[in-house]
């Protein structure tokens, strides 16, 4: 994918080429010097395009899967093989500056230093057939609560969630999820961007919504 690698066991682990433009988007955001955080990482191939493309200082990846951190594993090995990375110091010095944590995502956020990350990619997990708009699950509330302490003031995130078609283009009900577990950790957050990322299924969608913390509460 424009020149970087990754491995799929395809019995075990989920990957979509469509999603090859959002991961070049995601990697065009991040700044030099910044810490990134993939959460729900997969096979890898968003780290791994940041860490090939960016002068990030460290991109930490999170994944229960074990199978699908084997994958990231081998494809961080492929990166450091890989002389024609653009970063500084090519694929050697891109695989250096990553981190794989395997394990759940609930279990390990709070074991990271709080405030530590500029950046955060979040593609959270469907919650079976009736997360969406049919409003059973908790909307990735709990992850977003793990998550948001670890972010500094002025970090952002991109949240990843599902949507129907009658919920595009403003996608209120992800919004009023992200809304809230900001306010119920006192923070103060602006909307950045919203965008329809891919199908997933008739009339559903994989969305975007990237938000920025603008104010922390005061220590």
């Amino acid at each position: 994918e424009y020149g970087i690698k990754c491995v799929v066991d395809l019995n075990h682990t989920f990957f979509s080429p469509r999603m090859a433009p959002e991961r070049l988007r995601l990697a065009q955001q991040v700044a030099r010097g910044e810490r990134v955080l993939v959460v729900f990482a997969g096979v890898g191939m968003d780290a791994l395009q940041i860490a090939a493309r960016t002068e990030a200082k460290e991109v930490l990846v999170i994944e229960r899967n074990a199978i699908a951190c084997e994958c990231i594993r081998r494809g961080k090995l492929m990166l450091s093989r890989n002389k024609t990375a653009p970063c500084p110091g090519s694929g050697k010095g891109a695989s250096e500056r990553m981190r794989i944590l395997e394990g759940d995502a609930l279990e390990l956020l709070p074991t990271l230093e709080e405030e530590s990350y500029d950046r955060i990619v979040a593609p959270r997990p469907k919650e079976g057939s009736l997360d969406g708009d049919l409003g059973t699950g908790d909307a990735g509330m709990s992850f977003l609560l793990a998550m948001l302490p670890l972010l500094k003031s002025k970090g952002e995130v991109h949240w990843y969630d599902f949507a129907a078609d009658h919920e595009l283009p403003n996608c209120d009900r992800t919004r009023k999820t992200l809304e809230s577990a900001c306010q119920s950790l006192g923070l103060e957050m602006e909307i950045i961007h919203v965008a329809r990322v891919g199908s997933i299924a008739k009339r559903q969608w994989r969305v975007c919504v990237d938000f920025r913390i603008v104010a922390k509460p005061a220590a």
